[in-house]
C-alpha cells in the first residue's frame, strides 16, 4: 500500500476586511451577505507516494505547497478530500515549530518527545543522540529565545529524525543554518533515503530536488502541475519559472586573485584554486573558439586538511540567463581522488554559435550532493560563428526531397508562354 495517498484535496481561506466583520456576519440580519473574499489555495490534489520513495515539492511562492505539507501533518484540516499517512511522522516545516521559547533546549525537547508520544525512558535514551546531531551542548540549558535561527533549525531538525519516523516530511530545512550543519542534514536524508524511508521534501533549490529525490510534484496555482521523475520536473519547472536567471546574473568572471571568490570552507575542505578555457591541443589560455573547435576548461582542485573524494561540474550559461548545458563528472563515473589535481574537460566539436557565454564551475562531493565550492572561470567563452546560420548550437543535419509533381522542362516553359 502506498505509504501517502492524497484524494481531492482543497483548501479554501476565507480573507476578511477587518476582525469586526466576522462577528457581523454571524448576526441574524446579516447572513445573507458575504463579508470575505475566498483564497484557493489547493484544488483538487491527487497523488500518491509509495513506501520507500523521496518525492521533491517545488513550485513558485503561493502555489500551494506550505499549505498542503500542513495539511499533511495535521497544523491545518482540508476543505474538502481526504488523504491518508501510513506509519510514524515527523516534520520541520518552520523554524521553532513546537517549541516553547521560554523553556530551555532541554526542556524542549522532553516536551517534544512527550508529543510524539514517547515515554519518559524513550526520550531520555533519544536525549543524548538528538544533542550530539545538533551540537548544542553548551547552549542547552539556554532559553530558545535566546538561540539563533540557525541553532534552532539545527535542534528542531535534530529532534524530527531522532525519532526515526517511517515518513518524513521536511520544509525548506536546507537553506536554512551553516553549510557544516547543511551537510549533515544531508547526510542523514541520505541515509533514511537507503534506509527505505519515505520522504517529502519541499525546496526552491532544483539541484538539491534532483539529486536527492526520486520523483518530485510541481505546484502551480494550487493544483499539480507535473507529477513524474524528479530530473523531468525539474527541467520543465526551470524552463517554465525561468529560475537560472537569476543564478547567471550572480555568475560575472574575475580578472585576478584579489576579487576571486573565496571557498565558503576556507581551508578544512576542498575548493577550487583557479578555473580557465584553454585550447585542449596546446594547453594555452584561449577563450575566444568557432563552431566544431575543441574547448577545454582546466580547473585547479586542492583538497582540505578533512580529506575526501570530490566531483567536478562545468556549465556553460548564456549571459540573458540560459544555461545551455551542465555536465558533472559522477555522470561519467570520474572521481577526484588527490590532495591536489588539475582536471581539465575537453568538449570536442562544440556546436554553440555565436554568443558569450559565463563558465561557472563547482566542486562536489562524492555523491554529487553537497557543493563545497562555486567559481566562475576567469574569461567567458566567447563563440564566434562565420556562417549565416542562427540560434544557439548547430546541429547535424540531412535534408530529402521528394517529388510530387514533376516541374515543366525548360523547352514546354517557352512553349507554353
Amino acid at each position: 500500500m502506498a505509504a501517502i495517498e492524497v484524494h481531492n484535496l482543497s483548501k479554501t481561506y476565507r480573507l476578511y476586511g477587518n476582525p469586526w466583520h466576522r462577528v457581523i456576519e454571524r448576526l441574524p440580519w446579516a447572513k445573507n451577505r458575504k463579508r470575505y473574499r475566498e483564497v484557493h489555495a489547493l484544488a483538487d490534489v491527487s497523488f500518491s507516494v509509495e513506501p520507500g520513495t523521496c518525492v521533491g515539492l517545488v513550485g513558485g511562492n503561493g502555489a500551494g505547497k506550505s499549505t498542503l505539507l500542513k495539511i499533511l501533518t495535521g497544523t491545518t484540516f482540508p476543505t474538502a478530500g481526504r488523504f491518508q499517512i501510513r506509519g510514524r511522522v515527523a516534520s520541520l516545516l518552520e523554524l521553532g515549530a513546537g517549541f516553547n521559547p521560554n523553556f530551555t533546549g532541554r526542556e524542549n525537547i522532553f516536551m517534544n518527545a512527550a508529543l510524539m508520544g514517547f515515554s519518559r525512558r524513550e526520550a531520555m535514551k533519544k536525549y543524548q543522540e538528538i544533542l550530539d546531531f545538533s551540537e548544542l551542548k553548551d547552549f542547552i540549558t539556554a532559553p530558545i529565545r535566546t538561540y539563533s535561527s540557525g541553532m534552532v533549525c539545527r535542534l528542531g531538525f535534530s529532534v524530527a529524525v531522532a525519532t526515526d519516523p517511517d515518513v518524513l516530511i521536511i520544509d525548506e530545512i536546507l537553506a536554512v543554518g551553516d553549510m557544516h550543519f547543511r551537510r549533515k542534514c544531508v547526510d542523514k536524508i541520505m541515509n533514511y533515503k537507503e534506509r527505505g524511508k519515505t520522504m517529502f521534501f519541499c525546496s526552491h533549490s532544483l539541484y538539491d530536488v534532483r539529486q536527492i529525490c526520486d520523483r518530485a510534484l510541481w505546484m502551480k496555482d494550487g493544483r499539480v502541475k507535473l507529477f513524474d521523475d524528479s530530473v523531468i520536473v525539474t527541467n520543465e519547472y526551470a524552463t517554465y519559472e525561468n529560475t537560472l536567471s537569476a543564478q547567471a546574473e550572480k555568475m560575472t568572471p574575475w580578472d585576478g586573485a584579489e576579487d576571486a571568490p573565496q571557498p565558503i570552507h576556507g581551508e578544512d575542505h576542498a575548493r577550487i584554486e583557479s578555473a580557465d578555457l584553454v585550447d585542449p591541443k596546446t594547453g594555452k589560455p584561449r577563450n575566444v573558439f568557432a563552431p566544431h573547435d575543441d574547448v577545454g576548461v582546466r580547473i585547479h582542485v586542492k583538497n582540505g586538511k578533512l580529506y575526501e573524494p570530490v566531483n567536478v561540474a562545468v556549465a556553460l550559461t548564456r549571459k540573458d540567463g540560459t544555461m545551455c548545458m551542465a555536465v558533472t563528472s559522477q555522470f561519467d563515473d570520474i572521481l577526484v581522488e588527490a590532495n591536489e589535481a588539475v582536471v581539465t574537460l575537453v568538449l570536442p566539436n562544440i556546436k554553440l554559435l555565436s554568443g558569450e557565454f559565463v563558465v561557472p564551475i563547482w566542486l562536489l562531493d562524492a555523491k554529487g550532493v553537497h557543493r563545497f565550492h562555486e567559481l566562475p572561470c576567469r574569461q567567458n567563452l566567447i563563440i564566434q560563428n562565420r556562417d549565416k546560420e542562427l540560434g544557439i548550437f548547430k546541429t547535424e543535419r540531412r535534408w530529402q526531397v521528394e517529388v510530387l509533381e514533376a516541374a515543366p522542362s525548360a523547352v514546354d516553359a517557352r512553349s507554353a508562354l
